[in-house]
C-alpha cells in the first residue's frame, strides 16, 4: 500500500511540475500545454468579467470624475478616421487590464462604416465583398482579438460602450503607404478571423492571436516588423504599448505611419492629449 501511495504521490507532483515548466518554457511539450491551458482560458476569462466598480472594496472616484468616453462623443473623432487605421485604447474597471503592462490596453483595426470602407477601397473590390456580410449599413466597425477570438464588430461593443463607458483613452495611427498596401494590410488581417484568442500570449505562434499579435503579424506581411517586446509571465509579448511606442517612433514625413487623435477626457470634457 505504502508503495501505491508512493506512485501516486509521484504522478501528482511530476503532473504539478510539468504544468509549471509548461508555463515557463510554453511550446516545449504541446500535451501538457493543452492540458495547463485548459484551465487556464476558463480562469483568465472570469477575471476577465470581473468590474472592479461592482466590487464593494474599491473606490470608484475615477468614475465620478468624469473620465469615461462615451460613444456619442467619440463619433465625431471616429468619422475622420479613415479604413485600416490602427487604433488602441485604454479602459478602466476590467480586472484583467491590471494584469496588462503599460498605459495601452487594447489595439486593433478600424473598419469605419460600409459606406466610408467603400468609398476607400471601391464597392466592387474583393476587400468589400469580404466585409460586406459582416456589416450593416449603420454601424462603425472594428477588427480586433478579444474573448471571443479575431472578429469583425461594431466599435460600440468594446469597452462597456453600451452601458456606462469605461473608455478612459482612445489613439490611431494610419498607414502612410499606397491604398494597395492599405488594402493589403487589412486583408492580410482578416485571414486570421475566427481565429481563437491566444490565452498564452505567444507572438510567433499564429494557432491563435491576441489583440497587438494580430497587427502585428499584419504589418510584418508589409514588411513593417516590431522588434520591441516587453517580457511579462517568462514570455516575450508586444503590448499595446510596444505598438504605440513603435508608431510614434516612426511616424511623420517619410515615416510609415501618420498620427490621426489621442483623446481622452478630462473634468467631463474630451480633450485632444499630446501624444
Amino acid at each position: 500500500m505504502k508503495i501505491v501511495k508512493r506512485i501516486v504521490f509521484g504522478i501528482i507532483i511530476a503532473f504539478f511540475l510539468s504544468i509549471i515548466f509548461s508555463s515557463i518554457f510554453p511550446g516545449r511539450v504541446k500535451i501538457v500545454d493543452k492540458v495547463r491551458l485548459f484551465a487556464q482560458k476558463p480562469v483568465i476569462q472570469w477575471i476577465g468579467n470581473i468590474r472592479l466598480d461592482n466590487l464593494p472594496v474599491v473606490d470608484s472616484t475615477k468614475a465620478i470624475a468624469r473620465v469615461d468616453i462615451d460613444f456619442e462623443e467619440l463619433r465625431q473623432y471616429l468619422e475622420s478616421i479613415p479604413p485600416g487605421s490602427i487604433f488602441l485604447t485604454r479602459t478602466r474597471s476590467y480586472a484583467i487590464t491590471e494584469f496588462i503592462p503599460g498605459m495601452w490596453k487594447h489595439a486593433g483595426i478600424f473598419i469605419g462604416t460600409k459606406s466610408r470602407l467603400a468609398e476607400k477601397f471601391g464597392a466592387q473590390s474583393n476587400l468589400f465583398k469580404m466585409l460586406d456580410t459582416l456589416m450593416s449599413e449603420s454601424e462603425i466597425y472594428i477588427l480586433d482579438s478579444e474573448a471571443a477570438g479575431v472578429h469583425v464588430h461594431p466599435f460600440r461593443d468594446m469597452s462597456n460602450l453600451r452601458e456606462d463607458s469605461y473608455l478612459t483613452n482612445f489613439t490611431a495611427f494610419t498607414l502612410t503607404g499606397t491604398i494597395e498596401q492599405k488594402r493589403v494590410f487589412i486583408e492580410e488581417s482578416l485571414k486570421f478571423l475566427s481565429r481563437e484568442y491566444d490565452y498564452d500570449w505567444l507572438t510567433e505562434d499564429e494557432s491563435a492571436i491576441y489583440c497587438s499579435e494580430l497587427i502585428y503579424h499584419s504589418l510584418k506581411k508589409l514588411g513593417i516588423e516590431i522588434k520591441k517586446r516587453t517580457t511579462t509571465l517568462s514570455r516575450e509579448v508586444i503590448t499595446p504599448d510596444d505598438l504605440y511606442n513603435y508608431m510614434v517612433k516612426n511616424s511623420g514625413k517619410r515615416e510609415n505611419f501618420v498620427f490621426r487623435i489621442n483623446i481622452c477626457k478630462e473634468n467631463g470634457r474630451l480633450k485632444e492629449c499630446q501624444k
